[in-house]
């Protein structure tokens, strides 16, 4: 059976005599953007951009658990809707999806990577670039290319503070073999 949607905000249990939050088998950890992103921008630029890179790639790898476990409980049809609901419930933002032909674009409203980060040289949502690769991969059973085309963090005034991504399925190298 399947629902619509789950409520991840609910179903965490706040253990408080072992000090952790869990969602199952998953332990969460709640903290302060600015400090986690503060972290980040201490790095020089090169150190920052693969650092924030590793980020991304575990929560590819560790994300995507979490994905495909909720796919196997609400089904194809409402993955994107419980990944928006699960995104707001954990403070990730409010996510946007649509789709494109092969592409899966998302937008995001007050991401908190973008405001908790004081650098504006780069997108720095790499974390929600890893989980749209986990999204991506767990539909179209297959690797992804994923890039985040805007970030609220390079705002200068001018646009909404939003970040806006792009998941396509991943170009696979021609055989060398004939």
């Amino acid at each position: 059976m399947t629902q619509s949607s789950i409520q991840l905000h609910k179903r965490l249990q706040f253990d408080l005599t072992d000090g952790q939050v869990m969602d199952g088998p998953r332990r969460y950890v709640i903290m302060r953007a600015d400090v986690l992103m503060g972290a980040f921008d201490k790095l020089d630029p090169h150190t920052r951009f693969k650092m924030l890179a590793s980020l991304g790639d575990s929560v590819t790898d560790f994300g995507g658990d979490s994905v495909r476990s909720y796919l196997a409980q609400v089904g194809t049809q409402a993955l994107l809707q419980t990944m928006v609901d699960g995104s707001a419930s954990l403070g990730w933002g409010v996510w946007s999806f649509r789709t494109e032909e092969d592409e899966l674009l998302l937008e995001v409203r007050n991401s908190p990577f973008a405001a908790g980060s004081r650098s504006a040289e780069a997108p720095v949502c790499q974390p929600i670039v890893g989980m749209l690769r986990a999204i991506a991969q767990a539909l179209w059973a297959r690797p992804a290319d994923v890039a985040e085309l805007s970030c609220a963090c390079e705002n200068h005034g001018g646009e909404a503070p939003v970040c806006r991504f792009r998941a396509r399925p991943a170009m696979t190298a021609p055989s060398s073999s004939r």
